[in-house]
C-alpha cells in the first residue's frame, strides 16, 4: 500500500491521519459565514475543508416543491469555488468539494483542485461522474454509505481502467446521526484487504470517540461535519456536527493516538521512568529474627520489604545456606558483606 501525495504537502496513508472538516452546506449561502467557518476549522487543526457542489437546476428535472425547497438550502454558489479555494490556500488548508453534477467537475478543474471526494450518492448512482473524475488522475476519496459492494467495486474498476490508483475508501454510514451499534468499523479492514488502498472513516455519530477509535484501528482519513454553531438553521447542522471546540478536541485526541501507536522500543528494557518506579517498590531481604554470627541462614530467617538498600529479593538464593559474618539484628536489611 503506497501513500498518496496530495497537493500542499499533505499525505494520505502515512503515520498521521488526514483530517477533514466537512462544512458541507453549513454556510447559508453567506460568504462571510463560509470564510469564518474556514477560519475556525483551520484553527482547530483541520488539514482540509470540504464543501458540496450542489445546484438544484443541475441535479433535478421538475423537482417537487419539498425537494426544491430543501436543495435550495444546500446550494453552493458556483463563483465561490475560486474565492474559497484562494481563501483556504491563505489559511494553509486544502480546499475541495464533492461534485454532484457534471459541470461541477469542470468548475473544480478550473481552479485545479488538488483532491476530489465522491460521495456515496454519486458512487452508488452516477457512474458517469465517477468516470469523469477518474480520468483526471487526481487523489480521490470514495465514501461508501449508500453504495453497496458491487457499486464500490464498479467505481474502483473505473479508476483502474484509467490507471488511477490514487483513491481512498472511506467507510461511512448514511444514517444521521448513526447509532454506535450500526457503525461497523471493521468494514475498514474489509476495504483495506479488498483494494489494498488507504482507508478512512466519514463520521456521522454524535461526539468524537468513534472517530478516534477509527484512527486507533488504522483510519488514514477522518471526515467530520463541522459547524460554527449547532444552533444554525442549516441542513448539515445536526448533533453529529462538531463545533470548533469539539473539533479541536478531535484533532488533539487523534494526534495523541498517533503518538501512542508509535513503537518506541521492543520492551527489551523498560523506560527510564518505569525503572525509577520499579526501583522505588523493589523488595529487599531483611532479617525476620536475629541471626547470630556463624549461623547458617535459612529461609525462615528472612522477610521481604520494600527499601532502597540491600539485596533484591529475586537474589534470595545467594543468601540461603550462607554463613553470617556478623550479628544481624531483627528488622535489619541484609547486605552482601553480611555473610560468606
Amino acid at each position: 500500500m503506497e501513500n498518496i501525495q496530495v497537493r500542499g504537502g499533505f499525505e494520505i496513508g502515512g503515520d498521521k491521519a488526514f483530517i477533514i472538516a466537512d462544512i458541507g452546506s453549513n454556510h447559508r449561502q453567506d460568504l462571510a459565514l463560509a470564510k469564518e467557518s474556514i477560519d475556525a476549522a483551520a484553527e482547530s487543526g483541520a488539514n482540509a475543508i470540504k464543501f458540496q457542489s450542489i445546484q438544484l437546476d443541475e441535479l433535478y428535472h421538475q423537482p417537487d416543491q419539498k425537494t426544491a425547497s430543501f436543495i435550495r438550502k444546500l446550494e453552493f454558489p458556483e463563483e465561490w469555488h475560486f474565492l474559497l479555494n484562494e481563501y483556504c490556500t491563505k489559511k494553509g488548508v486544502l480546499f475541495f468539494s464533492s461534485p454532484t453534477y457534471m459541470k461541477s467537475v469542470d468548475l473544480l478543474e478550473s481552479i485545479d483542485v488538488g483532491l476530489y471526494k465522491l460521495a456515496s450518492a454519486q458512487v452508488g448512482t452516477f457512474p458517469q461522474i465517477v468516470e469523469k473524475v477518474a480520468q483526471l488522475n487526481k487523489p480521490t476519496i470514495f465514501s461508501t454509505g449508500i453504495a453497496g459492494f458491487q457499486e464500490i467495486i464498479k467505481a474502483v474498476s473505473i479508476f483502474e481502467k484509467y490507471q488511477n490508483n490514487k483513491y481512498i475508501i472511506l467507510h461511512c454510514n448514511s444514517i444521521y446521526p448513526t447509532p454506535v451499534e450500526k457503525v461497523n468499523l471493521s468494514m475498514m479492514d474489509t476495504y483495506r484487504s479488498m483494494f489494498g488502498q488507504p482507508v478512512g472513516f466519514s463520521d456521522h455519530t454524535d461526539g468524537i470517540h468513534i472517530a478516534c477509535s477509527a484512527v486507533a484501528l488504522g483510519a488514514k482519513v477522518i471526515e467530520k461535519h463541522f459547524t460554527l454553531n449547532r444552533q444554525l438553521d442549516t441542513p448539515d447542522c445536526n448533533s453529529f456536527a462538531s463545533d470548533p471546540e469539539e473539533f479541536a478536541q478531535l484533532v488533539k485526541q487523534i494526534r495523541d493516538i498517533e503518538k501512542a501507536k508509535i513503537r518506541t522500543s521492543n520492551r527489551i528494557s523498560i523506560q527510564s521512568e518505569e525503572k525509577d518506579f520499579k526501583d522505588s517498590i523493589t523488595y529487599r531481604i531483611f532479617a525476620k529474627k536475629e541471626i547470630k554470627i556463624g549461623q547458617s541462614i535459612v529461609e525462615e530467617d528472612l522477610e521481604y520489604l520494600r527499601f532502597n538498600k540491600g539485596i533484591n529479593c529475586v537474589d534470595y538464593h545467594q543468601v540461603l545456606g550462607k554463613t553470617s559474618t556478623k550479628n544481624i539484628l531483627k528488622g535489619e536489611f541484609i547486605d552482601y558483606g553480611d555473610f560468606k
